[in-house]
């Protein structure tokens, strides 16, 4: 028994000094910090571009990527586009639900307005009978904004 015991401590010390897992940074200190742009709106959308920008700053700002002062790197999106579908009702009872589809571009600039990266984002928001396309903006407003973040995050700028 004294054996067992002492084969399993030197295989489970062995095990723990051999293990080759350890973190390594990639060389940046930090993640890009970039200055906001007012958005553009493209649609009739009724202030959808103040929305966008109000979660976009939002986003950008939690995930540490939106400078407080000057940047050499600009970021700006543009609302394109916009859908609208019919989701189908659970019930006969319940009211139909609608789905608002945005397209929004984002383009990041530096200090001489050179674009260094450009991307489009589609998402969606849901909203109920009776109500209005815009209701649904502030969600589909969130859900690009962090795909731009994410995508801007891991674009190495």
């Amino acid at each position: 028994m004294c054996r067992t015991r002492s084969l399993i401590s030197l295989l489970l010390c062995a095990s723990l000094s051999a293990c080759g897992y350890s973190f390594v940074l990639d060389g940046r200190t930090s993640a890009a910090k970039f200055v906001m742009e007012a958005s553009a709106n493209r649609t009739s959308l009724i202030d959808a571009g103040t929305i966008l920008d109000a979660s976009l700053e939002r986003t950008l700002s939690s995930m540490g990527m939106l400078a407080s002062g000057e940047s050499s790197k600009t970021v700006r999106a543009t609302l394109v586009s916009f859908s609208t579908e019919t989701v189908t009702a659970p019930s006969l009872t319940s009211p139909d639900r609608y789905r608002l589809h945005i397209r929004v571009t984002a383009r990041v600039t530096d200090a001489q307005g050179k674009e260094l990266w450009s991307m489009s984002f589609t998402d969606t928001g849901t909203y109920s009978e009776g109500g209005r396309t815009e209701d649904a903006l502030e969600e589909a407003s969130r859900r690009v904004s962090l795909q731009m973040a994410r995508a801007l995050a891991s674009a190495g700028l």
